[in-house]
C-alpha cells in the first residue's frame, strides 16, 4: 500500500476542477459513479499538461501527443450527492517516450483523499502512430514540474514507468 500525502500536501497542487457532486453523477448506490471518478481523473493531468506544452498546438502542428497506456484508480472515501470535490493532478515520473500521471480526488467537506488515479502515458506521433521520445522542450517542462511535487510519487505505487 502507498503512502497518501497529508491534505494540505494535496491542496498545494492546482484544482482542475472544483464542484459539487451533482444529481446525474450519483449511481443506483446513492454515491458518485465510478465512471465519474474515471472521468475527472483522468481530465485533470490531461488539463496540466496542456500548461506544460503539450496543447492544441502541439498536436496540430508538431504531430504528437500523449495516449493513455494504463491506469489504476484506488477508491478511498464516499462521494455522495451535494459534495464539494476537487481534482489535483500531479506527474511523478517520466521516461524517453513515457510519462506517469496521478490524478487525488479530494473530498473538501471531509478533508481527504476520495480516490486516487494514477495514469500511465506514451508520448506518441500522430502521423506514425507510434511512441516517440519527448521532445526537449516538453521533457523539461515535465521534469520541472516532477521536481516540484517529488513527495506524490510515494502515492503513486499502482503503475510502473518502464524506463
Amino acid at each position: 500500500m502507498s503512502s497518501l500525502p497529508g491534505i494540505d500536501e494535496v491542496r498545494s497542487l492546482p484544482a482542475y476542477f472544483e464542484m459539487t457532486v451533482p444529481e446525474d453523477y450519483i449511481d443506483v448506490n446513492g454515491h458518485m459513479n465510478i465512471t465519474r471518478y474515471f472521468d475527472l481523473g483522468a481530465w485533470a493531468p490531461w488539463k496540466r499538461v496542456e500548461e506544460l506544452g503539450v496543447d492544441e498546438s502541439y498536436l496540430t502542428e508538431r504531430r504528437m501527443s500523449f495516449f493513455t497506456v494504463e491506469h489504476h484508480i484506488r477508491y478511498l472515501g464516499e462521494l455522495r450527492l451535494g459534495d464539494p470535490l476537487s481534482v489535483r493532478p500531479a506527474f511523478v515520473g517520466r521516461a524517453g517516450k513515457a510519462l506517469h500521471g496521478i490524478s487525488f480526488i479530494v473530498d473538501e467537506s471531509r478533508d481527504v483523499i476520495a480516490c486516487t488515479m494514477e495514469i500511465l502515458y506514451v508520448h506518441v506521433s500522430l502521423d506514425e502512430r507510434r511512441a516517440v521520445p519527448v521532445p526537449d522542450d516538453v521533457a523539461a517542462a515535465l521534469d520541472a514540474d516532477i521536481a516540484t511535487t517529488a513527495w506524490a510519487a510515494d502515492a503513486a505505487t499502482g503503475l510502473t514507468l518502464r524506463r
